[in-house]
């Protein structure tokens, strides 16, 4: 299990969300199909998942989520679009609950199955990659910089932001493995029927 700090974590959550406005804004530059609209979609996804580990977290730690705290958008469950969080906060849902997509409750975040183990693996391991991207493309950029100067310190917190959320992400991964091993003894430790001796 790994440790982190409410400071990291709430420092996190408030990187994610600029970020998440960004690519959002950028998404409606081009048109959906093309190969960066795909990109961005990605991006947004893997944004959106890594910041509700992140809340799961600070909720296991104790912290209170509040919107100003949390995040600058939610998604609206009645128009299914992202939204700033005072249009949001006005279904009274937004602070320590979330709709549940499978039970259509609103509870806890660390109880909803979204992020439970009936969430597919195969959406955890989709996730890493464009946060890996996101490291990669902030590095890449970093390094044009003097160290000290405002834009180095920019790129600096995004990329410890992604990596916090990478670390996240593989410990879900890691915790949410099923174990390879079989219930089943081995069938060498069984013993012969009489049928295999003939």
């Amino acid at each position: 299990m790994i440790h982190l700090s409410k400071e990291e974590l709430t420092e996190t959550l408030f990187v994610i969300a600029s970020i998440v406005g960004r690519c959002e804004n950028a998404q409606t530059k081009f048109r959906e199909g093309t190969s960066q609209h795909t990109l961005l979609k990605n991006r947004i996804r893997a944004l959106y998942l890594s910041k509700e580990l992140v809340e799961t977290e600070l909720l296991r730690m104790g912290e209170r989520l509040s919107a100003v705290s949390c995040e600058e958008t939610r998604k609206c469950e009645e128009t299914g679009k992202y939204e700033e969080t005072r249009k949001y906060e006005e279904t009274r849902k937004c602070e320590e609950t979330r709709k549940c997509e499978v039970t259509g409750k609103y509870e806890a975040l660390d109880n909803c199955e979204i992020l439970g183990e009936g969430f597919l693996m195969e959406e955890l391991k989709s996730t890493v990659p464009p946060i890996v991207s996101i490291i990669s493309k902030c590095e890449k950029a970093q390094s044009k910089y003097e160290k000290g100067t405002a834009q180095f310190r920019r790129y600096e917190k995004i990329i410890h932001a992604m990596k916090v959320s990478k670390t996240l992400l593989e410990d879900r991964l890691e915790t949410s493995a099923v174990p390879e091993t079989s219930a089943m003894p081995e069938t060498s430790a069984m013993p012969e029927t009489s049928a295999e001796r003939k």
